[in-house]
């Protein structure tokens, strides 16, 4: 601890310099902390994904809508146990960058299709009593610091029937999931969008399908898209794990990308640090020979020149990957990964470690060769400037 000022002294000698390196080295770990969470984020998803719940979509667009009357064909197919049409209606609430989406859909066959949406019987059957009411996520709940109870207002982006776009939802319910943090969904009646919107009636955006048997999730999938091989709305048919994985396909292998990004990262910034502990050490070569000369040892010298480097990258990298765990939440809590049932990301406890270990290991590589150069030096040379 004594030699701390002389290591905040070195720091201090180029400012610029150090903060330049510092906030390189905090950007570095800020990547490596966001990445690092979003991959796990996803690898998250996919184990929250079922085999056992069927999204039923168009084939020509996935954004197309598809009639309600395909429900009652999806209902009648042998494995199905229940059918809930989405219809999306998107809004603001309270101010114009407050965006909300609500999910109109069929609250009772929700709950016989997904086991982890749990909802008390109470508020279940008061949202059948309510024409406009909404179950909402507890995540959501906690967000806007709504209550069971509560009008909700909200203004639509296309007119109403009534010549209007306001809508007004009264809290009815919460919802939680096995994963808490991502129950953002807001569930109203399907009824009541469907009467009052203007374009898009009597249909759905999907349709979430719930089978008795998972292993038949393939051939169930395949005889719904046969009911409707012939008709102008044909349907695409895939379970939820799957549909996942080919969305995430067609971006490339996630976990590759992000270790390719980060090594590249670390891999760059470890030349940057090594050549400022570099560099620093070469300009003060006659201050660490005084050193030696009032007495300071070899090896008090090399972990000066070392210390130096560890405060550099722990710190910074400390930073970094505090920044990111501010910042990772707030980039994925936005209402479209909430409409999709996904909650905010967080950086795992493992990265911190993961940061702690890369951050020693650019100290070292970086900070070792100086150091011993240092140790090695004659005061005579120094002083003498050869």
């Amino acid at each position: 601890m004594k030699y701390l000022p002389l290591v905040w002294a070195a720091l201090r000698r180029k400012p610029a310099r150090t903060l330049l390196t510092c906030f390189s080295i905090v950007t570095a770990f800020f990547l490596f902390g966001t990445l690092q969470g979003i991959n796990v984020g996803i690898a998250k998803i996919m184990q929250l994904t079922s085999v056992s719940h069927l999204m039923v979509m168009s084939r020509v667009n996935q954004g197309a809508p598809l009639p309600l009357a395909h429900a009652a064909q999806i209902r009648s197919v042998p494995g199905v146990t229940a059918v809930a049409p989405f219809n999306v209606l998107v809004g603001t609430y309270q101010r114009p960058n407050t965006p909300v989406v609500i999910i109109g859909t069929d609250l009772d066959a929700m709950l016989k299709i997904s086991a982890d949406l749990m909802v008390a019987p109470d508020q279940a059957a008061a949202m059948r009593r309510t024409r406009n009411g909404i179950i909402v996520g507890v995540t959501t709940a906690k967000q806007y610091g709504w209550k069971i109870g509560d009008r909700v207002p909200v203004r639509g982006i296309t007119a109403k029937t009534d010549g209007t776009t306001d809508w007004a939802f009264d809290i009815v319910g919460t919802y939680t999931l096995q994963q808490p943090d991502w129950a953002t969904r807001i569930f109203a009646n399907y009824d009541f969008i469907n009467e009052a919107i203007t374009t898009g009636k009597n249909q759905a955006s999907i349709f979430y399908v719930g089978i008795n048997d998972p292993a038949k999730s393939a051939a169930i999938s395949q005889m719904i898209d046969d009911r409707f091989a012939n008709s102008p709305d044909q349907t695409s048919t895939a379970n939820e794990k799957d549909y996942l994985e080919t969305t995430l396909r067609q971006i490339g292998d996630i976990n590759y990308l992000v270790n390719g990004v980060v090594g590249a990262v670390l891999f760059t910034l470890l030349f940057l640090t090594s050549n400022t502990i570099s560099q620093s050490v070469r300009e003060r070569t006659a201050e660490l020979a005084v050193l030696k000369t009032l007495g300071f040892t070899d090896a008090a010298v090399q972990w000066l020149v070392l210390a130096e480097a560890l405060a550099l990258a722990m710190v910074s990298a400390a930073l970094g990957v505090a920044l990111a765990s501010r910042v990772l939440p707030w980039m994925t809590s936005g209402p479209t990964l909430s409409a999709q049932g996904i909650g905010a990301m967080h950086v795992p406890g493992l990265v911190y470690g993961a940061a702690a270990v890369a951050a020693l290991l650019l100290a070292l590589i970086s900070g070792v060769p100086p150091a011993v150069r240092a140790r090695r030096l004659n005061i005579v040379t120094a002083l003498s400037g050869r």
